[in-house]
């Protein structure tokens, strides 16, 4: 039979991506081209531009650094750092590094520009600078953006140059635990102590991404590096970044392509082709039944690690309203790097009520982020 030919269909699974940092070599990859969400892994770019600033003396280890409300309102996984108070450089690089603190990501953000869009305009500037080509940084948390992407290339590129540029700092990749406030904090990183060799680097995860992992082990002298995007599961990432780094260490001779050695693109980025959610179904787990789409505004009161703890910060948040609107008690089931989560609001506001709300409960040291409906209404900001 005669005809045009049939275009095979594209290959989606996930990208790979194995490094031999001492070469500069991939050992295998597929799909590593390919636009993802860096979910956490983006504050391995927050972490470069960190390190960078203490050997240049813009910052001190021990330099207490102010945390501004900006920062205390990020959702978790964070510390629950409030506004006002401070953390050492130190401490927020460890934070940073084991439990992925999205607040302590603004800080460092906030120490070293103007505001954090500002830093998430340096951290572009330097992945371009590193030749991360295809990374697009829009905060420092790596919180969902549809615009924040970038590829499994550009991620071992940033490792790389990590331990490269930085190894006096680069030993806060393989802690395990670490105090704060008297509190012990344990790594995401499940790789660490598991596997061999295993010293880095960071796991991350948002509905959007799937779980992501760029993992470093070094044996005999030779250091690898894997990257895993869209994984389903922390398991199936986990066992996926092994069995990288065992072709890697099982391989001989110098085998491979150049880091750099990437198809060109005809005109600007690679189109985004990005994972289906991992984080389920068509209707909306809710305290108040399915309620999408939401069509009102609402206010943020954090993530918390229960359904009581939510419906507790609901409660308090409702009892400190006064004469203003209470809104409607929303608890919305999320998953999140470590298991599940609740997400805590009062919707039903208006764009002229809802500012008035948050000022009130700030006022009352009460944790508040005016949401749009937009914005709610994301993939991923709630199950479905």
């Amino acid at each position: 039979m005669c005809g045009l030919p049939v275009a095979a269909a594209p290959d989606l699974s996930p990208p790979l991506l194995l490094l031999d940092v001492g070469s500069g070599r991939v050992l295998h990859a597929r799909a590593s081209d390919r636009l993802w969400y860096p979910a956490s892994l983006a504050k391995l770019m927050t972490l470069y531009l960190t390190f960078e600033a203490l050997d240049e003396g813009r910052l001190k280890p021990a330099q207490q650094l102010k945390v501004s409300s900006h920062a205390a309102a990020q959702p978790a996984v964070k510390l629950g750092l409030g506004s006002g108070s401070r953390i050492s450089v130190s401490q927020a690089i460890k934070a940073l590094a084991t439990i992925s603190s999205n607040d302590v990501a603004v800080v460092l953000a906030e120490a070293l520009a103007d505001s954090e869009a500002a830093f998430a305009e340096r951290m572009t500037a330097k992945a371009a600078a590193l030749g991360m080509r295809d990374t697009r940084f829009r905060n420092a948390s790596g919180l969902p953006d549809s615009a924040q992407v970038t590829t499994a290339r550009d991620m071992a590129i940033l490792a790389q140059r990590l331990y490269r540029d930085f190894p006096g700092h680069t030993d806060v990749f393989a802690t395990r635990s670490f105090v704060f406030n008297g509190a012990s904090h344990s790594t995401h990183n499940a790789i660490l102590g598991q596997y061999a060799g295993a010293d880095g680097l960071k796991t991350g995860f948002t509905c959007g991404s799937g779980y992501n992992l760029v993992a470093t082990a070094r044996r005999d002298g030779r250091r690898l590096i894997a990257v895993v995007l869209g994984a389903e599961d922390r398991n199936s990432r986990n066992r996926e970044a092994r069995a990288l780094l065992d072709r890697g260490f099982g391989a001989t001779g110098g085998a491979g392509s150049p880091l750099d050695a990437r198809p060109a693109h005809a005109t600007g980025p690679a189109p985004v082709v990005l994972g289906p959610s991992v984080c389920g179904g068509s209707v909306a787990r809710a305290s108040s039944g399915s309620v999408w789409p939401i069509k009102s505004w609402g206010v943020l009161l954090g993530i918390y690690g229960s359904r009581g703890e939510g419906n507790r910060a609901i409660a308090r948040a409702r009892a400190q309203l006064g004469a203003l609107p209470r809104g409607r008690a929303l608890l919305l089931e999320r998953d999140m790097e470590r298991g599940t989560s609740w997400k805590a609001l009062l919707i039903g506001y208006r764009p002229d009520n809802v500012g008035k709300v948050c000022l009130q409960l700030r006022a009352r040291n009460i944790d508040c982020v005016a949401q749009p409906p937009v914005v709610m209404n994301l993939p991923g900001y709630g199950k479905r």
